[in-house]
């Protein structure tokens, strides 16, 4: 990945005002994948909107780590549900078209 798509997580964290133990927690725990160049570590921004998701439910709604796992598993099953509703949306409309 080239590094004007990289974000250092210390810039992050002050940015966003959150520890970096709670970004280490979010890679441990496989939610975020951080990158290292230079022994710095770097977000990739591409995961910024998902990153701010999984800190607005530990902030608003008080979740703490394993509870934000599962409910980023629940949301990831809702978009794939949602893609593969809008899927099957698209080729009832191609037969529904023929009759």
């Amino acid at each position: 990945m080239e590094n004007d798509q990289l974000i250092a997580v210390d810039t992050f964290c002050t940015y966003y005002e959150v520890e970096y133990s709670f970004v280490e927690s979010l890679q441990n725990s496989d939610l975020i994948e951080l990158v290292e160049v230079n022994e710095n570590r770097f977000l990739q921004i591409p995961q910024l909107r998902k990153i701010e998701r999984l800190i607005r439910l530990h902030r608003d709604l008080d979740i703490n780590i394993a509870g934000i796992e599962a409910v980023d598993n629940l949301l990831n099953r809702v978009d794939n549900l949602s893609r593969e509703i809008l899927s099957l949306k698209n080729r009832l409309r191609f037969y529904e078209r023929d009759l």
